[in-house]
């Protein structure tokens, strides 16, 4: 990750900061509809005025935790796209670094999470299918740049992306579901071999022809 990158607003020790925090880990336990004004002031140690200062309601909270989201998640993907090194370098690198800022954030995943996958619960417009079109098409661009040098055999650079965004789709659901089982970086790191490598030995796939 970029050491350089600026610290996000809910982990700021101000008004500003306590609400956002505040706010996000009331979002990820209760959901969004259910988390009142009064709840998010009485947690963060504020009133309400400061409140509606800061952010005017408590979708303007919202829209500030994915506005957040979404600027850390951008300023990663741009990183990809410039970076050096082997396709396959730098797409573990892209992976890791979107994974890390999961794990960083694991309470606003949470939300986006719940709002996304679940029942409509009155949440602002945010559009979460552009964030998730951005990491595919990055994926997408780094498995065509290994295919276009020989890094990678020929084949359908989709499939590729697929294959690979399972073990991230598994990393990062283990580490929301179940982070007593420390479902990190390096396990992230150890699947992805096994998409690069396969599973098949030499003598079982010429056996297979």
């Amino acid at each position: 990750m970029d050491e350089t990158r600026s610290v996000p607003m809910h982990h700021e020790d101000s008004a500003r900061g306590r609400l956002m925090t505040a706010a996000i880990g009331l979002f990820a336990r209760k959901g969004y509809s259910a988390t009142t004004v009064r709840e998010i002031v009485a947690a963060a140690g504020v009133t309400k005025p400061v409140l509606y200062y800061h952010f005017g309601s408590k979708e303007g909270i919202f829209l500030t935790m994915m506005g957040e989201a979404l600027a850390e998640f951008e300023a990663t993907t741009a990183a990809a796209m410039t970076a050096v090194g082997t396709a396959g370098e730098r797409i573990v690198r892209f992976l890791d670094d979107t994974f890390t800022l999961i794990l960083e954030h694991l309470d606003v995943m949470r939300v986006l999470d719940a709002v996304y996958y679940g029942p409509p619960q009155g949440a602002p417009f945010f559009d979460f299918e552009a964030i998730h079109q951005r990491f595919i098409g990055t994926l997408t661009t780094l498995v065509r740049d290994g295919m276009a040098v020989g890094e990678f055999r020929p084949g359908d650079p989709e499939d590729v992306t697929w294959a690979l965004v399972g073990p991230f789709e598994v990393a990062r659901g283990m580490s929301l579901c179940h982070p007593e089982m420390d479902f990190g970086r390096a396990r992230l790191a150890r699947l992805l071999r096994v998409v690069f490598d396969g599973v098949v030995t030499g003598s079982a796939k010429e056996s297979s022809r």
